[in-house]
């Protein structure tokens, strides 16, 4: 497992710099609700308006209680804590299920893929803590532009490792061979963080080019 993420960890590069900003944002279930949020999903559109899914990004951003008129780094690093947390609560969904007796119908590698989500669920804790750490020193950097550049790197290439750890995840909770029932929750809420983050990178994106020289 250490090798496999490893190599998806490598692999963080080539999704920054191509599948995640250039290409649409794949959906993973339909994007959080904003109905139980202040702002409305319409007070995003600016923010939203260049990203490939516009309508997801809104109501992330409206899900996450990021302010609609924050500065796109805080939006960014507001989303990003809106993925921590789905993170943190998945991670112990799937503990929880790890401590259940499996379905009959479960195969032998039920508690196997539990384990490794949590394994992947860990490292998505610790990119997404060194994203918002790198975008909360960008809101604070009053140097050059490649400076800025250089940190708003270093978050996306973070968000992008966090991206490919849960894309994993899900990957591993969709086998057909999974029981379908015990792991419903679990999948939607791995698949929240998905979108979470992709909006986050997919903003970046947008960061990246305003500050672009």
């Amino acid at each position: 497992m250490a090798v496999s993420r490893l190599f998806l960890h490598c692999l963080c590069f080539i999704l920054l710099f191509g599948c995640v900003s250039s290409a649409p944002i794949r959906r993973h279930g339909r994007a959080p609700s904003s109905r139980q949020h202040g702002a409305s999903s319409n007070s995003f559109r600016g923010a939203c308006s260049k990203t490939p899914d516009p309508q997801m990004c809104s109501r992330v951003l409206a899900a996450s209680s990021a302010p609609p008129s924050a500065s796109l780094d805080r939006q960014i690093s507001a989303v990003s804590s809106f993925a921590l947390h789905l993170t943190y609560s998945s991670y112990h969904l799937a503990q929880h299920l790890a401590t259940i007796p499996p379905p009959r119908s479960a195969p032998r590698t039920y508690r196997g893929a539990l384990q490794d989500c949590m394994e992947l669920m860990s490292d998505t804790v610790d990119q997404l803590k060194l994203s918002i750490s790198r975008l909360s020193e960008l809101g604070n950097t009053r140097g050059p532009s490649y400076i800025m550049r250089s940190q708003l790197m270093d978050a996306q290439v973070s968000l992008s490792a966090s991206y490919t750890y849960q894309d994993t995840c899900s990957g591993e909770l969709h086998d057909k061979r999974m029981p379908s029932v015990p792991t419903a929750q679990l999948r939607k809420q791995v698949g929240d963080t998905s979108n979470a983050v992709a909006v986050a990178l997919a903003l970046a994106d947008t960061l990246h080019q305003r500050i672009a020289p």
